[in-house]
């Protein structure tokens, strides 16, 4: 991921912030007093007891990502939020959303052996910034580009990186993406792309998808999405 290449560079700077600071003026005045370790953690736990005797420990989310890959830096906090009855978290923030509704939608978290991009003669990446954040990603469609000459298409709600890079970009009201869905659909069945055979074998009810389809066009979808 982009966002954390200079990991090193932070690590290592000299401005890197080394002890605990307490405010002491105005919020964004820049007035801080150090304390000492001890304190700073007095501090933490007096406001989290505060809290749960006020709102109950549901009121206190221990929220962590794998910013620093450790098992202790990272995950010992759940034995906090077990001990403690604090709000859970399902999985992490970056990836649940994705991997919920792949699973709803296909049974099991699973796929294509992501080299096949190098392979492609379209590349279509969908809700995704890859050139900020999958760096695979962009390696495997970048290498499709130039040695097969395969197209890009992008398909996102705002003007990021991977928009920017790609041959065709196409910016969605947000929330939009499944009107689109369905006019890609549409002309799959109507300029009969889509591979019967494959349908009938591995997936429920393509004859009713189909006609489901048949008043969703690009006209239709295009008034949607934007």
């Amino acid at each position: 991921c982009a966002k954390v290449a200079r990991y090193a560079e932070r690590l290592y700077h000299p401005d890197r912030l080394m002890h605990p600071l307490r405010r002491t003026g105005a919020k964004g005045a820049g007035q801080w007093q150090q304390i000492s370790w001890d304190d700073a953690l007095d501090e933490i736990a007096e406001a989290f007891v505060k809290a749960e005797v006020k709102n109950g420990s549901e009121a206190i989310w221990p929220y962590f990502y794998a910013g620093t890959m450790g098992w202790v830096q990272r995950d010992s906090i759940e034995r906090l939020r077990h001990a403690k009855r604090y709000s859970g978290m399902y999985a992490t923030i970056c990836t649940t959303l994705a991997w919920t509704g792949y699973i709803a939608g296909t049974g099991r978290l699973a796929g294509p052996d992501p080299r096949e991009m190098a392979k492609a003669d379209l590349v279509v990446i969908w809700g995704t910034n890859p050139v900020n954040t999958q760096i695979n990603v962009m390696t495997h469609a970048t290498r499709a580009r130039k040695e097969r000459g395969a197209k890009i298409v992008a398909v996102d709600i705002y003007h990021n990186g991977t928009m920017q890079q790609a041959d065709l970009a196409l910016c969605l009201r947000p929330g939009t993406d499944g009107a689109l869905a369905c006019a890609v659909m549409h002309v799959l069945f109507r300029e009969n792309l889509a591979d019967r055979d494959y349908l009938a074998r591995y997936t429920d009810c393509p004859d009713e998808l189909e006609a489901h389809l048949q008043t969703r066009t690009p006209a239709w979808a295009s008034a949607i999405t934007g």
